[in-house]
């Protein structure tokens, strides 16, 4: 008869800590497909039926399916199984596409735009929840289950910017070689079926507990309602994820802009390589999160892993206020490639965070909220930029927008402490 021991050690602990090859070609190829449109997704959409003045419009289609479609979907996941959704999602993802290879139209453009907006809601933390509720199910002790967590949040976040990377260049390629982006759009279908067949595959079946545990939607959104209403780190990461929004809304929007004023006209060759060293850098702030992030979680004290959360937090919030005292392009460069460390490591460590406080039963619903608040920071950035711009100009974006997050922050962190000392 053979001994606990003899198997344990060589079988079980490598699936904690790594994420199984199998399942990272899967997101990886994700990722892939997913870059392989985004440096061209507005041309795509101008050649297969939007006009400059239509193309705003199909642009907000997207988003506001994803918003409104976020939680429901992830609920969703939850109650009827996390693969099962994932392909779902790349159907989905797959008739988006299928329809823009119809006649160029606006309704053409306009359907597929919707249900491209209802694939990213469907997809959002499915195959992400399976790898983590294995690694939290593994270890029982708070400070390991931390440190696995960071593990693969970090290896998760290369795979997202490594695919995106691989996928955005390839793209770049396709899209020079077919006017009417066709091509482009057979090879995003073709991968996404792929990631389809992969997953199905590849990945665990989906365990019925959760569905028999959870019998309907309302019960699902009352419990879900019960955790956001107890304070803690699940509503500490939801505030947070609003007020890092308007961090990243400002800088993906203006930082293009900003650089121009700064280095004049005919720059525009230097964005392209400065874009890819911010992938670069990104990845290198993940990196850092994934190896460092328990350690020095550790050497903060019993609260280290929130006070590292609040820390990383605050250093890319200072980021975007030191764009405003970038004086030439070398300083604005760096202070670019130093915020996407710091927001990448921030990403890596929020993850734990909150995927260490929620209950498996309500893991993809809560990264459908945590996506939806991510989502609520940009818009409201996005809602005032306009006038932001207009009163102070682009200078005057990093630090009112730096204020604001660093506003929310502390509302977060001091509403936590408060409900802690009270309670």
């Amino acid at each position: 008869m053979k001994t606990r021991s003899m198997r344990t050690k060589p079988d079980t602990r490598r699936p904690a800590g790594v994420l199984p090859l199998s399942h990272a070609m899967v997101l990886l190829l994700l990722n892939v497909s997913i870059g392989l449109e985004t440096p061209v997704l507005s041309l795509m959409l101008l050649a297969r039926g939007a006009t400059f003045a239509t193309l705003p419009l199909v642009m907000s289609i997207t988003l506001v399916v994803t918003a409104v479609c976020e939680v429901p979907s992830g609920v969703a996941a939850d109650m009827l199984g996390r693969r099962r959704l994932f392909c779902w999602a790349m159907a989905l993802q797959v008739v988006a596409h299928l329809v823009l290879l119809l006649p160029p139209g606006i309704a053409v453009v306009a359907v597929s735009s919707a249900l491209r907006g209802l694939a990213l809601a469907a997809r959002t933390g499915t195959l992400e929840a399976i790898e983590l509720d294995r690694v939290v199910a593994y270890h029982g002790d708070a400070r390991e289950r931390c440190a696995a967590l960071d593990v693969l949040n970090g290896r998760l976040a290369l795979l997202e910017s490594g695919g995106v990377g691989i996928g955005a260049l390839a793209g770049g390629l396709l899209a020079s070689l077919d006017a009417s982006y066709a091509l482009l759009i057979c090879v995003v279908v073709g991968a996404t079926a792929c990631v389809l067949v992969g997953a199905a595959i590849l990945f665990p079946r989906d365990a019925r507990h959760v569905g028999a545990k959870r019998s309907s939607l309302a019960a699902a959104l009352a419990d879900m309602r019960a955790t956001l209403a107890a304070p803690g780190d699940v509503r500490l990461v939801l505030v947070n994820s609003a007020s890092a929004g308007i961090v990243m809304l400002a800088v993906e929007t203006y930082w293009q802009l900003a650089f121009q004023q700064l280095a004049g006209v005919g720059c525009e060759w230097m964005l392209g390589p400065l874009n890819c060293a911010g992938t670069l850098a990104a990845a290198l702030g993940s990196s850092a999160a994934m190896r460092w992030g328990a350690s020095l979680s550790q050497a903060l004290g019993r609260q280290g892993r929130r006070m590292l959360y609040g820390l990383v937090h605050v250093a890319a919030a200072i980021c975007l206020l030191l764009f405003a005292f970038a004086a030439n392009v070398w300083l604005f460069s760096a202070v670019y490639l130093l915020y996407y460390v710091c927001i990448a490591a921030r990403s890596v460590i929020e993850q734990t965070v909150l995927h260490n406080a929620v209950p498996s039963e309500e893991r993809a619903g809560m990264a459908s909220v945590q996506s939806l608040a991510l989502r609520g920071g940009g818009a409201l950035a996005s809602a005032t930029g306009g006038w932001v711009v207009a009163a102070f100009g682009v200078a005057g974006v990093w630090p009112l927008y730096a204020a604001a997050s660093l506003a929310l922050e502390l509302v977060a962190f001091a509403s936590d402490a408060r409900a802690a000392r009270t309670g």
